[in-house]
Parts: structure tokens; C-alpha cells; sequence
């Protein structure tokens, strides 16, 4: 468990962080992309290539940086029931998850506050270095903000997409 020291510092932090990478990074990459989405839609050349995340076969645009802008490492551009365009509006500049310094990986120097799993009614705040996350569940609804680090990193190695990078999260969360 941490300090209340830590916790001081990590709350404040985790705000000024993520609304840094976002208004500095993903707002821009996210402008230029409604225009570039949709004529790299229409026009750019795309190939097949296996998911460096899970080892499907996705499509993805041929020009790496392209790719690497606005592509989907994990998904592909048009996953089933998706088109391109309405991809990148659910999941814009998916690809910077998985950046340095944009990114953290799960860590067993992640310490936490709260709730242990991620579960209904799940409370925490858990950070890795400067990487700040926290959820809250209510009984209906909840919100994730911060790196999606998780308590559970501290003690158990990832063995799913996660390892290859941990995002930010500003979702609001319904339950089912």
C-alpha cells in the first residue's frame, strides 16, 4: 500500500499529465486526422499484415507513417461492423498507446490505493512512476482516467495486449 504523501502528489498529477498528452498530442494528431482519415480511406494503398498484438491478420495502410499515425496495430483500420472512418472516431491515433513516454507497460513497481481487481464497484488510484490512473465504479455507472495501469500489475505479470502498452483513458463507463 502507499503513503498519503504519494497519493498527494499522484492525484494532481495524473490531471496535469493527461490533459497534457491530450490537448498537446491526441487533439492535433486527432484534427488532422478527420481530414487524412478519410481521403487515406479513399485513397492511400493498404495491405494485410499480422496484429503485433494478438497475430491476426489485419488491414492496415502500407505508408508506416501513416500507419503509425492513424493505423490500429492491435485492430486494423475497419474491424468487423466498422468502416475506416467510423473506426478511427471510436479509436483515434490508436497507435500512441504504444509510444515511449506517451505509454507505460504493466510494472511490478505499480503501487495502488483501493480495490485490488478490476470488478463491479472496483475503487482505485494506482501509479508506476510518473504514470497515474484511477477508476470508479458506481453501481451503474463509472470513470476511467489516467494511464490504465491496474493494482493487479504489482503482482501478476500481463500476459495479454496490455504488455505491449498501457494508454490513457478518459472514458466514462456504463454498466451493461
Amino acid at each position: 500500500m502507499a503513503s498519503r504523501w504519494n497519493l498527494l502528489w499522484a492525484l494532481p498529477w495524473m490531471i496535469v499529465s493527461v490533459l497534457a498528452v491530450e490537448v498537446m498530442i491526441f487533439l492535433p494528431l486527432y484534427l488532422l486526422g478527420l481530414v487524412v482519415v478519410p481521403c487515406a480511406a479513399r485513397w492511400a494503398n493498404k495491405t494485410e499484415r499480422v496484429s503485433v498484438v494478438n497475430g491476426s491478420l489485419i488491414l492496415a495502410y502500407k505508408d508506416p507513417l501513416l500507419d503509425e499515425m492513424w493505423g490500429n496495430h492491435e485492430d486494423g483500420l475497419a474491424p468487423t461492423g466498422f468502416t475506416i472512418w467510423s473506426w478511427f472516431i471510436r479509436n483515434p491515433c490508436c497507435n500512441l498507446r504504444f509510444w515511449p513516454l506517451i505509454s507505460t507497460r504493466p510494472s511490478a513497481d505499480t503501487r495502488f490505493i483501493g480495490s485490488q481487481e478490476i470488478a463491479p464497484g472496483c475503487r482505485f488510484v494506482a501509479w508506476a512512476g510518473p504514470y497515474v490512473g484511477c477508476r470508479w465504479e458506481g453501481s451503474k455507472y463509472g470513470v476511467w482516467f489516467g494511464w490504465k495501469i491496474n493494482p493487479r500489475d504489482s503482482w501478476q505479470t500481463a500476459t495479454d495486449y496490455r504488455v505491449h502498452g498501457l494508454g490513457i483513458a478518459v472514458q466514462l463507463l456504463r454498466e451493461q
